[in-house]
């Protein structure tokens, strides 16, 4: 789980702060900067696929020139704060615990980017890794300081101990890409063992921007994994199919979220091998992904998404209600609810829909991010909603979704910020 990200100079966001939760819902305008923070998240999962800096603010391509992944939009000229010569994003990130007689450990992350060097590519320029108040390395410490010997290299710093009591042992790195994912690959290195564990973390992050059209795709059997617009969707479904208590949550959810009576599912294999899933009625009747609702098709991915055995702990929702009509909304944020507790993850979602805003219970309000621009539109802030003047007072008489239809969050947040300008 990531429980907290920082941005400073990164895209639209100068500098801001938020805590996330089990369910994290980010509401603002158009062009608010909600996509930057998607981004944000893109890039620490980035760190965790070892790529390097380069490949991930660009493309990264494998053997025959297969697109493996799709750079931060923009690239290196537009990932700076208006243009700005680097950024930094920093996460605490929570560890799950090994089993249930531990507890999670939480580490804090650093990485600043240097993207001043157009002719030698972004590099890494300061990173760190601690775990509570206990360094795991850090290539510019205030108690033991390293010498940096060179652009393409990155030293870093471990903590006294052993052998280095006077001063911490240092390593080299290439600065082209994240300690954080070379480190973990020194596995008989103290301190491996911590950043392999963030880079799993950060490896389970998922982001879905559901399109319909793929859904609707015929696909490989043993293909589990949902793809970010939710290739996939058969097979993974035939997948979750397999084990009958599974299968059993995806039609109750599936029958209470549509108007569909489904009772099962088959699947009808192509001449490619391929095969399509086809909703079966109580009346016998069957319909495919061809002829289902795109609503219908997205909430089958969405559950696919939280009941399939991916390993992913962290899922992004572009506009996950999407589709889903208002009237069903709560069972919606009671199945996220659900599947963040039972099965462990984090779910964050973008909305602009105020009805949506209007079921949250008090602990998901709680999380709820406002992303807004600031009075003359240079920069995005971000902060959570409840933070905001009066706002517990406010909610128990005011709905949170006609406030957000009228527009009051933005307008509370600039007069907030005001006042904080005037404390300043």
């Amino acid at each position: 789980m990531i429980r907290e990200i920082t941005l400073q100079g990164f895209k639209s966001f100068r500098r801001a702060k938020a805590q996330m939760g089990a369910l994290t819902l980010i509401v603002g305008t158009n062009a608010s900067g909600k996509s930057n923070i998607r981004e944000a998240l893109r890039f620490l999962h980035g760190v965790g696929l070892n790529f390097s800096i380069p490949e991930i603010l660009g493309e990264k391509y494998g053997p025959g020139g297969i697109l493996q992944w799709r750079g931060i939009r923009g690239g290196a000229n537009e990932a700076g704060f208006q243009g700005g010569r680097g950024f930094t994003i920093e996460a605490r990130i929570e560890v799950p615990p090994a089993s249930r007689k531990h507890r999670a450990v939480v580490y804090s992350y650093r990485i600043e980017v240097d993207l001043s060097d157009r002719t030698t590519g972004p590099r890494v320029a300061k990173e760190r890794l601690r775990r509570g108040v206990t360094s795991i390395f850090d290539s510019h410490p205030g108690d033991d300081p390293i010498e940096q010997r060179g652009e393409h290299q990155i030293r870093v710093r471990l903590p006294r101990g052993g052998t280095h009591r006077r001063s911490g042992k240092a390593l080299e790195f290439s600065s082209s890409k994240p300690v954080l994912s070379q480190f973990a690959d020194r596995t008989k290195e103290t301190g491996a063992t911590a950043c392999a564990d963030v880079v799993k973390v950060l490896q389970s992050i998922r982001f879905l921007d559901l399109d319909p059209d793929a859904m609707r795709i015929a696909s490989q059997p043993g293909q589990v994994v949902l793809g970010d617009r939710g290739e996939n969707l058969s097979s993974v479904l035939m997948e979750i199919c397999q084990d009958e208590q599974r299968k059993q949550t995806l039609l109750e959810w599936l029958r209470a979220l549509t108007p569909m009576d489904a009772t099962d599912f088959t699947f009808r294999t192509e001449f490619s091998g391929r095969v399509l899933v086809h909703l079966k009625e109580a009346s016998g009747f069957e319909v495919s992904a061809h002829s289902a609702s795109d609503g219908t098709l997205r909430f089958l991915a969405l559950i696919a998404a939280l009941l399939s055995q991916d390993s992913g702990q962290i899922y992004f929702f572009e506009e996950f209600d999407n589709g889903i009509h208002p009237t069903r909304l709560h069972l919606l944020l009671d199945l996220v609810s659900r599947a963040a507790v039972v099965m462990n993850v984090q779910v964050i979602g973008t909305t602009h829909n105020p009805a949506l805003l209007a079921f949250l219970d008090e602990d998901a309000r709680s999380n709820a991010l406002l992303v807004y621009r600031d009075d003359r539109g240079l920069e995005s802030r971000l902060l959570r909603i409840m933070s905001l003047p009066d706002a517990g007072e406010i909610l128990k008489k005011q709905d949170l979704g006609r406030l957000h239809q009228a527009g009051w969050l933005e307008d509370a947040a600039a007069f907030s910020a005001e006042d904080d300008e005037e404390v300043v």
